[in-house]
Parts: structure tokens; sequence; C-alpha cells
């Protein structure tokens, strides 16, 4: 995830290969080193391989806890420029103020971040197998939320998977579910205020694009009638843009 503000530009997770991730960034006008931060939540391949490669690339250093930059770093041959942020501490980056917060998943010792630039808020939490007191404060005042609905319990059920794989999945450290997510996002509308909220990370095999758009927004209705937006953030490709003060635009899911 790509987040600019004025003239900072701080990346969060980098789960794509340096070469594309820097094209990537570069159509929305981040070149020359002119990236800030690579913000890691954790350090699973999914969101770091091009962590210390854009870094390098860019000179931007990577932050993330003691726990997370260790993980990371016993992986990466090469060395990057780092910051370390405690799990629940606070950093100013350019225009942006920066909290973590603590998040359930199998790494070493996972967050997710919340973002702040003058009255916006953005709270982004993913790879978590349970909701958490920390995930609902997160979301609160936030103008946009970058959630997790990573499965559908039924299909994740019947699937594939090894019954080992499924346990994982379904685990306290593992990955939230559609109707997980749901239930967050009707409770932080349920305390008012604008809401906009992408669906990430949603699993390749045990969902889809139009099930956990659909399950999400049906679940919500049954608990609150407070106006809500939602989109969809594909894992592979920029697929959907936001502005502070306007709606989320789903760019074309076929492109790049």
């Amino acid at each position: 995830m790509l987040v600019q503000s004025g003239d900072t530009s701080i990346l969060i997770d980098a789960g794509v290969g340096v070469r594309n991730l820097s094209a990537m960034i570069a159509k929305r006008g981040v070149v020359n080193g002119k990236l800030d931060a690579v913000l890691l939540t954790h350090e699973h391949t999914d969101h770091s391989i091009g962590a210390g490669p854009i870094a390098r690339r860019t000179q931007a250093p990577i932050v993330g806890n003691r726990a997370t930059l260790a993980a990371y770093a016993s992986r990466d041959e090469l060395g990057f420029a780092s910051v370390e942020l405690a799990t629940g501490g606070e950093i100013a980056i350019g225009s942006f103020s920066i909290r973590s917060f603590p998040i359930s998943h199998d790494a070493a010792e996972p967050v997710g971040f919340i973002l702040q630039s003058g009255r916006t808020r953005i709270a982004y939490c993913t790879d978590t197998g349970i909701r958490t007191p920390a995930m609902d404060e997160a979301l609160r005042g936030a103008s946009l939320a970058i959630v997790e609905a990573n499965h559908d319990l039924d299909w994740l059920l019947r699937g594939p998977y090894t019954r080992e794989m499924k346990e994982r999945v379904a685990s306290a450290t593992g990955h939230l579910s559609n109707n997980d997510c749901a239930d967050m996002i009707a409770n932080r509308l349920e305390e008012g205020g604008p809401f906009c909220v992408w669906l990430a990370h949603l699993s390749r095999v045990n969902n889809s694009v139009s099930l956990a758009r659909r399950s999400v927004k049906e679940r919500i209705l049954k608990q609150t009638s407070v106006p809500f937006h939602i989109e969809i953030a594909l894992r592979d490709q920029p697929s959907v843009s936001w502005q502070a003060g306007a709606r989320s635009v789903q760019l074309s899911l076929l492109s790049v």
C-alpha cells in the first residue's frame, strides 16, 4: 500500500518483487529515491520480499519493531537502513504521524499501523487471526481502513487445503474471515463518522472478490444502517485508489 501526503510517500509492506514494485510506485510519482519509508507489518515473504531491495534502491529505511527487523534481516543477505519502532510506539515521518499496534498472527511480532496526516487517519491491519481491542481502537476515527477479509469459513473447511493448513488459517494466529471482518467494521460504523474500507489479503483459494464484497456487505447491513463504502484491494497489482474527502475509485481489475 502506497500512502502519500504532500511530499511524503510511505510504503506499507512490500510483498512484490522490486522490479514490479518500482514500476508501480513510479506511476504514482515515486521516483529517484523519493520514498520516505517502508513500514513492515511482519516478516512473512508475501509482505516483505521486496522490502530490502526497494529500501536499498530508494535509500528509504525499513520501519518495524526489533523482532520483525531481526526476522527479516535473517533472510536478506544484504544490509538495509532501518528504524526501530516498538509495538505501540509512535514516530513522525514527513507529513505523517505513525503508530503501530499489535495484531494476532504466527509471525515474530506482527503489527498494524495507523497513519495520520492532518485530520485524515488511515488504519491498516491484515494478517490477524482474531479481532482484538487494539484493532477496534485503530479503526476508531479512521477515514479509511484497510482490513483483512481473507477467507470464507465454509470455503476454507470444504476446500483443498490440508487439515493442518485449515487449522492454521482458522486459528487465533491465522487469518481473519469475511464474517469477522464484517463484524469489526459494523462495530466501527456504529460509532459514527465517515468511513471507507478496503477489503484486503483475500485468499486465492478460499475467497473471491465477489464473495468477499457480497458477504461482508450483507453481514454489515444486518447490524447497522450507517452508510459505508467498500472496495477490494487486490494482492498483486494496483486496484483501488482513495483521496481524503473522496470515495475510493476502483481501478480496472485487469490492468496494472
